[in-house]
């Protein structure tokens, strides 16, 4: 789920509010819906949705040079899918569509009246829907056992019998050091005597 723009030409109204509410469950985003101008603005401002104009030419040329100014200052936006109910073409030549808009919309131009494009997004549709209603896959006999398998942790057998073992060692060495007789200290020899 990218966030490019999506300009649909063609098609029932119902079909590209189908596409729209789509990309919004796909990318698991809030589904906002302009149909007037001045909804546009603060639409736009709701950067984690997709954004549905379901016709474009009713924004006017102010709204459409707003969604210039988004496309090209805005890196947080929300998703845009635009639709046009009249050929693309058709809407161009007659001067309804901004250049400068539809340049950017350029690399996601679809036609729902091409051929075999409802067949292709009936199909896409049924296999979401064959994907969804499938039970959630069963783990594997190593994962079951993994899973079911308790986990403790024990310490380590070498330290636990460690601690103990020293203290019993290293009591008596006190003891013997307190009760033993100091060892008797010898002078350094003098220069020039000698031990007899």
């Amino acid at each position: 789920m990218n966030r490019a723009p999506v300009l649909l030409s063609g098609g029932a109204p119902q079909d590209r509010a189908g596409w729209a509410q789509e990309a919004a469950e796909v990318g698991g985003r809030p589904l906002v819906t302009v149909t007037r101008p001045e909804q546009l603005g603060p639409a736009l401002m709701v950067r984690s949705a997709v954004l549905f104009v379901p016709d474009l030419l009713a924004l006017g040329d102010a709204g459409q040079q707003l969604l210039v100014r988004t496309l090209t200052s805005l890196d947080e936006r929300p998703k845009l899918v635009l639709g046009l109910g009249r050929a693309e073409a058709s809407v161009r030549q007659a001067g309804l569509l901004r250049e400068d808009l539809h340049y950017r919309l350029r690399m996601g131009l679809l036609n729902l009246d091409a051929s075999g494009m409802r067949e292709a997004i009936a199909a896409r549709r049924a296999e979401a829907a064959r994907r969804a209603a499938l039970p959630p896959p069963r783990p594997s006999p190593a994962a079951r056992m993994q899973s079911s398998t308790k986990v403790t942790a024990r310490p380590p057998r070498g330290k636990a019998k460690a601690r103990p073992a020293q203290r019993s060692r290293a009591a008596p060495r006190l003891k013997s050091a307190r009760t033993a007789k100091p060892a008797k200290k010898t002078r350094p020899a003098k220069k020039g005597s000698k031990r007899r």
